[in-house]
């Protein structure tokens, strides 16, 4: 008598074989979204330094010598920042570009938060603009970003004047 299908072991073989592909896959697709999100939330903080800038030259002052200018999100045409890779919105208020003058010259600092439910906020904490485009920019983007004081807006820009913000 012929028998048609697959023994036990086999099945078990296969099952095996699968469950080995798997424990291999699972963590590397996880990993790539993860890096896409992060890329996501990079390009995010370019657009938005765009927009600061385009706000700068046209609708807002420069910053004096001991001057920062914050333009809050809510500031600028936001658009296309409607909601971080994570599907939250960012947060209106908390996210930023700081305008620093050093040297003569603008320098740009950004601040970007998505809002979640369970109180911690994923984006970049207050990073300058350059840095962005650097080889590990992706280290910028943190799982545990909170809204800044004026005190800490002043000593990661290293100006120590007065803040004018731009909310809308």
């Amino acid at each position: 008598m012929k028998k048609n299908g697959f023994t036990l072991v086999e099945l078990l073989a296969v099952i095996v074989i699968l469950a080995i592909i798997l424990t291999i896959a699972v963590p590397n697709v996880i990993s790539s979204l993860d890096k896409s999100k992060k890329d996501t939330y990079i390009a995010d903080a370019k657009k938005f330094l765009s927009l600061a800038e385009y706000e700068i030259g046209n609708k807002v002052s420069k910053p004096t010598s001991n001057e920062i200018v914050r333009i809050n999100l809510a500031c600028v045409d936001n658009e296309d920042l409607a909601k971080d890779p994570d599907g939250n919105p960012y947060d209106e208020d908390n996210s930023f570009v700081a305008v620093v003058r050093k040297n003569d010259t603008l320098v740009y600092y950004v601040h970007l938060m998505g809002v979640t439910n369970g109180g911690t906020s994923r984006g970049i904490t207050l990073t300058q603009k350059e840095k962005l485009d650097d080889d590990d920019r992706l280290t910028y983007v943190d799982n545990d970003v909170t809204s800044l004081s004026d005190d800490q807006i002043k000593s990661i820009t290293g100006v120590n004047g007065s803040i004018r913000v731009c909310s809308e």
